[in-house]
Order: structure tokens, then sequence, then C-alpha cells
């Protein structure tokens, strides 16, 4: 596979995630979400976009870094962690905006730490850069822990 191709594999499958992830967020936007009950230290809802670009930039780049490698079995390691943490991100979203089941979407966010943090060690065996980049993403996670959390508590039916 060159470059463009496995550039445009990594663009392709953090889009579909972003998609689909703003589908469910952005209609709860519209409806439910601005009426929960928020836990403090809760961001003003103008920050998650800017920040979300960011994160999803952070993980194209790093993982266009590791489809770059010639170690093709760390690379299809390193992708099945990369592909699950993205397919465990819609889940959430999912779970936490599509049907409000807080409480195990946290189960899935605990899950979705953990596989990234698996996922930046595999990274950085295979190129420490690509690994590193992924740190913003993983405290974000912790982050969004702490809301889903905070939020699945204060939001009891």
């Amino acid at each position: 596979m060159n470059k463009v191709l496995r550039f445009t594999y990594s663009f392709a499958a953090v889009g579909v995630t972003a998609f689909v992830a703003a589908l469910f967020s952005n209609q709860a936007m519209q409806t439910f979400y601005p009426s929960l009950n928020m836990p403090p230290f809760s961001p003003p809802d103008m920050v998650f976009a800017p920040v979300w670009s960011i994160l999803y930039t952070l993980m194209i780049i790093s993982y266009y870094m590791v489809l770059n490698s010639s170690d093709t079995m760390r690379v299809q390691s390193a992708s099945l962690l990369f592909l699950g943490q993205l397919f465990l991100q819609m889940l959430w979203s999912y779970m936490f905006f599509g049907i409000g089941f807080y409480s195990s979407a946290m189960v899935v966010m605990a899950l979705m730490i953990w596989t990234v943090y698996k996922m930046i060690e595999r990274f950085k065996t295979i190129n420490e850069t690509a690994g590193n980049l992924q740190y913003p993403y993983l405290l974000w996670l912790i982050y969004a822990a702490y809301l889903n959390l905070g939020i699945a508590y204060l939001n009891v039916n």
C-alpha cells in the first residue's frame, strides 16, 4: 500500500467514526443533553468540537505513521487496537447520546480507556512519536469518564 492509500485509510477510519459520533451527539445537543444535571468542572458545549477536531487529527497522523512501518505483525496488532477503540467510541456515543444508558456507557468508556492505553503501548513499539501523539486523547478520555460518571450519578431516573 502506498503512502497516499495509507493516509486515505487512516483518514477514512477516523472520519467514519467522527461522523457516526457526531450523528448521536448532535441530536442529543438539540434535545436532552442541555437539560442534564452536569458534574462540577463540566466544559461549555462549545469546547467539544475543537477538542475532538484536534484529537481526530492526531489520530489520523499517528495511525498513518504506524501504517508506514514495515513491521507487518506489529502494524496488524496496532491496527486491531486502533480500530477497536474507534468501534468502542462509536458504541459509547450510541450508548450515551443515542439511548441515554449512562452507566452502560461508563463500562464502554472504561474499556475504551484500557484499549487506548494498550494502543499507545503498541504504537510506541512501532513509532514513539505516533504513540506519544495519543496521550492527549487518553487524558481526554479520562476526563470524559469523569463527566460520564458524574452525569450517570446526577441523572438517575
